[in-house]
């Protein structure tokens, strides 16, 4: 079972050789597997949605980073706002700080289980929680249409804000995810956990910026 990390930047320098690990990653599935970005000198996979504004969760087990995901708020710049808008033609672009456009994600091939209790689902946990804890209402973005069954499969209400477009033979959707105590009880209920996947450590910065002072958490 992973713990999830979260990591901002205000605690990023905690996880100097965990990150490093997880762009590393990035770059052998975006790069290498799925052939989406050219390769990087460095070997490291980044984008211009890997800001400030970002947070990420690290799925860690074993002592290696196996899973992740990038959230950022969509009231920022995110990556259905500048490059996917023409696929929300139904609802329109989504422009709300209790919005999450979640992206980044990837299973190193060895945790890939076909089973619904596998490393995907437990991030899925991971990212209720969070999204959860951080008062949230939707989290989603621009995803391959495959995922639209394991959301399903999670008990999860996905929203479709436009029709499937295909993209270098594969299909793709912008779909948004209700965030709600039933879909984080689904989802543990499958896995069979009560307890939290979260770690925090250093500073926690509120995902919806507000007055509100960040928050020290022990290291």
């Amino acid at each position: 079972m992973i713990t999830a990390h979260i990591v901002n930047a205000q605690n990023k320098h905690l996880y100097e050789t965990e990150f490093d690990e997880f762009l590393r990653r990035r770059h052998d599935f975006f790069v290498h597997q799925k052939r989406w970005r050219p390769a990087s000198p460095d070997g490291r996979e980044m984008d211009q949605f890997d800001t400030d504004a970002a947070t990420y969760l690290l799925g860690i087990e074993d002592g290696r980073v196996v899973t992740s995901a990038r959230l950022i708020p969509t009231s920022e710049p995110h990556m259905v706002s500048e490059v996917f808008s023409h696929m929300c033609e139904k609802s329109g672009v989504p422009r709300r700080p209790d919005w999450a456009e979640w992206t980044r994600t990837f299973v190193v091939p060895d945790k890939r289980a076909t089973g619904l209790r596998g490393t995907l689902t437990q991030l899925c946990c991971a990212v209720m929680e969070y999204a959860l804890d951080e008062g949230l209402s939707a989290v989603g973005g621009v995803q391959e249409t495959y995922f639209m069954p394991h959301h399903g499969a999670l008990k999860w209400r996905a929203e479709p804000l436009g029709m499937a477009r295909e993209e270098n033979g594969e299909w793709y959707i912008v779909a948004y995810i209700e965030v709600d105590a039933a879909a984080l009880a689904s989802v543990r209920r499958i896995l069979g956990i009560g307890h939290s996947l979260l770690v925090r450590r250093g500073i926690q910065r509120p995902f919806i910026e507000s007055s509100s002072n960040l928050q020290n958490v022990p290291a």
